[in-house]
C-alpha cells in the first residue's frame, strides 16, 4: 500500500496542478481576448476618425491649391491687361486671357469650389473672385484712370491680398477642427 499511496500522491498532485494551470491559462486566455477586443474597437474609431478627416480634408486641400492657382492666373491677367500698350506683345496678353478662360472652362476650380459646404468659404472666394473681375475692369482702362481711380485700384488689390490669406487661414482652421 505505501506505493499505492505514493502513486496516488503523485496522481493527485499532478492532476491538481493540471487543474491549477488549465484555469490559470484559461484565466489569461479570457484576459486577453478582452484586451484584444477593447484594443480592436480602439483601432476600428481610429481608423475611421482619420478617415473621416482625410475625406474631409481632401477637399479643403484641394481648395486651398486651387485658391493660389486661381490668385495667381488672376493676377498675371490683371498685370498683363494693365500694362497693354503698343509696347506690350499682344500675342501674350492674348495667351493669358486664353489661359484664364481655359481655367474657368476647364472644371478644375469651380467643381473644387461647390464641393465645400462651408458657406462661410463659399462667401470669401466669391469676394475674392469678384474684387478680381473689379480689378480687371480698372486695369482695362488704367491709362486712362484718374488719381483717386488709380487709389481705388490700388486698395483693391491690397484688398484681395487679405483676402486670400484670410481665405487661407479660415481653410487650416477648418483642416485643424477635423
Amino acid at each position: 500500500m505505501e506505493i499505492w499511496d505514493v502513486v496516488a500522491l503523485v496522481l493527485g498532485s499532478n492532476f491538481f496542478i493540471a487543474i491549477t494551470t488549465f484555469l490559470a491559462t484559461r484565466m489569461q486566455v479570457s484576459h486577453s481576448d478582452k484586451r484584444f477586443e477593447k484594443e480592436y474597437e480602439k483601432s476600428i474609431i481610429i481608423y475611421q476618425r482619420e478617415r473621416r478627416r482625410e475625406v474631409r480634408s481632401e477637399p479643403l486641400l484641394k481648395l486651398r491649391a486651387e485658391l493660389a492657382l486661381m490668385a495667381t492666373k488672376l493676377q498675371k491677367l490683371i498685370i498683363n491687361t494693365r500694362n497693354q500698350s503698343g509696347m506690350v506683345n499682344e500675342k501674350e496678353t492674348q495667351q493669358v486671357f486664353e489661359d484664364w478662360n481655359n481655367y474657368m472652362t476647364s472644371g478644375e476650380f469651380l467643381p473644387t469650389l461647390y464641393l465645400q459646404y462651408d458657406e462661410e468659404l463659399k462667401k470669401q472666394f466669391e469676394g475674392i473672385e469678384g474684387d478680381y473681375l473689379l480689378l480687371f475692369e480698372y486695369a482695362l482702362q488704367y491709362k486712362n484712370l484718374k488719381r483717386e481711380e488709380l487709389s481705388t485700384f490700388r486698395e483693391i488689390s491690397q484688398s484681395i491680398k487679405s483676402k486670400i490669406v484670410d481665405a487661407q487661414e479660415l481653410i487650416n482652421k477648418r483642416l485643424e477642427e477635423l
